[in-house]
Parts: structure tokens; C-alpha cells; sequence
């Protein structure tokens, strides 16, 4: 377990930083978000613990002498305590040595084992990629990161889609790779009104058909694509254009962002890659489904 986090390479692989003077502090941090998702080429990413629990009461050493043990300082630790190990439990999340202690008799345990897996699943990304998050939400190019009707927004779609895994993606347009436990995926695009008044008004500039100009008007549409020096020419998005524009979806109350979902057929290095789904790594583990989602 403690070797399990050192599998995921996505930290070496997205993130570079350039010096850019003689002063320690003179240095440029770059990310390169479309190389996130390629983490679901590492059959190991599920290996990684983002909570342990255990029960206060085992053989050959304890509960708490067992979480002591473990080194990687992301990881949340959790004590299943009886009756009698209560006081015990309550030293050490005082002295900080665990993250949270259960009841193991409390009826509503598995609930309250998945609420704590969830929350801190959240919490140790969070808090271990830091090196990747805070650079992008520093550039503040991406400002739906941090608004809270997004997060809203998109956390209702996660449950909708059940979504096990997601990643940030930038092509062809700021948003996410959604995947479901059965390796199932989706990208959400996401555009602020200001991008999709820059391309309406590119319609309009070369006479594109006023059906689909009235429908991005009136954020019915998104587009599946974007316009790049080198890229393909826009009116051959324009002459099929029911193919390569999908359904727009409101982002609660927000009047500041538009999204959509699209294939993730554009994903071209993972497209015909093999992928070891949430369900293969939960069949060829002895981790009970009923419990983990």
C-alpha cells in the first residue's frame, strides 16, 4: 500500500518547469492538460488508496498501529472502533493520527463508510495534485474550476452519468473526459458566452446557414470542434454542421458558462487503446462493490 501511489506517473508527465532566472523563485511552471487524460492508459490507477479503514481490533497488531505505518501523507486513515476502543480512537484523531473513527455496530455503517470514502476521495486529490491543480486555476483561463454553479452543475451530471472517473481535457475545448465503470466515455465541453459569441459571429462572417446561427443564439448548440491556424477549414464543419454540433445543456443559474457532451471519438491516443475499466479492476480484486463505488 505504501508503493501503490508511486504507480501513477501523471505529475511527470503533465507538469514541467523552466527556470527563468538566477533566483530560486525565478521559475515558469507549464501544464499540458491534454496529456491528463492519458492516464487511463495505467491499469494501475486504481491500485492507488485514497482512504484506508480498518477495524481497531486484529490479529498480530492493532488497527491504529497499523495505519501508523503507512507513508504516503495523502492518505486518509480510518479506525472501525467497538465499544471499548472509543477512548483510544478519540487520543489519537486528537493527536491527529488518524483522520476519523466509526462505530462498526452504528446501523448506518456502510452508509457513513461510503459518505467518508467520497469526501475523502475529494480531499486526497485535492490535496495530492496540487502541483497540476494550482498552476491551472492560478492561469485563470479556466475559471469554471472554481465557480460553484458549475461544480454544482457538474457533480449532478457525474451522478447522472455515473461517472467513476473523469479527466481535464483541452481539445477541443476546455472540459473534461467523462468515463463510467464500464469504460463508457463522454467529454464534456465547456464554453463561457464570450467564446460563443466569437463564433457566432465567424458564422456570420462567412453566411453560414441562420438555422444553426439562431440555434447557437439561443445556446441550443455547442460546437464539436475548434478553429485553429492548420485546422480543418470551417466550412467543411458548416456543410454537415447537424454532425459536428450537439445539444447545449444550461449550467444551472450560471450566466457566465454554456456546455455539452460530445463523443470522445477526437481522443485519438486513447481511442483504440485497451482500457482497464473501474468494473475489470473491481472483478480481478477481492474489494466488495457493494461497498466501494
Amino acid at each position: 500500500m505504501n508503493q501503490a501511489h508511486k504507480h501513477i506517473q501523471i505529475q511527470q508527465r503533465c507538469y514541467s518547469n523552466y527556470k527563468t532566472g538566477p533566483q530560486e523563485s525565478d521559475s515558469l511552471s507549464h501544464i499540458d492538460i491534454d496529456k491528463i487524460h492519458l492516464e487511463v492508459l495505467n491499469s494501475a490507477r486504481f491500485q492507488t488508496a485514497s482512504t484506508v479503514i480498518v477495524d481497531y481490533s486484529m490479529p498480530e497488531m492493532n488497527g491504529l498501529e497499523f495505519l501508523m505505518q503507512l507513508k504516503n501523507p495523502f492518505i486518509k486513515k480510518v479506525l472501525l472502533t467497538g465499544q471499548a476502543d472509543t477512548e483510544l480512537a478519540i487520543k489519537a484523531f486528537n493527536k491527529q493520527l488518524i483522520d476519523q473513527f466509526i462505530d462498526k455496530h452504528d446501523p448506518k455503517l456502510r452508509l457513513k463508510i461510503n459518505t467518508i470514502i467520497s469526501n475523502f476521495q475529494d480531499q486526497y486529490f485535492r490535496n495530492s495534485f496540487k502541483l497540476i491543480t494550482d498552476p491551472i486555476i492560478a492561469n485563470n483561463r479556466d475559471a469554471f474550476l472554481v465557480d460553484a454553479e458549475f461544480q454544482d452543475f457538474f457533480l449532478k451530471l457525474r451522478e447522472k452519468y455515473q461517472c467513476i472517473e473523469y479527466y481535464m481535457i483541452d481539445t477541443p475545448r476546455p472540459g473534461f473526459l467523462m468515463i463510467d465503470n464500464k469504460g463508457n466515455k463522454k467529454c464534456l465541453l465547456i464554453f463561457n458566452h464570450a467564446s460563443m459569441l466569437a463564433h457566432i459571429e465567424t458564422l456570420k462572417q462567412i453566411k453560414a446557414p441562420s438555422e444553426l446561427i439562431k440555434k447557437l443564439s439561443r445556446n441550443e448548440l455547442i460546437p464539436g470542434f475548434t478553429i485553429e491556424e492548420g485546422d480543418q477549414p470551417l466550412a467543411d464543419y458548416i456543410d454537415d454542421w447537424q454532425t459536428h454540433y450537439f445539444p447545449a445543456m444550461s449550467v444551472n443559474d450560471s450566466v457566465n458558462y454554456i456546455a455539452g457532451l460530445i463523443p470522445a471519438d477526437h481522443l485519438s491516443k486513447i481511442k483504440d487503446q485497451p482500457i482497464i475499466t473501474y468494473a475489470d479492476f473491481l472483478e480481478a480484486n477481492t474489494i466488495s462493490s457493494e461497498i466501494i463505488h
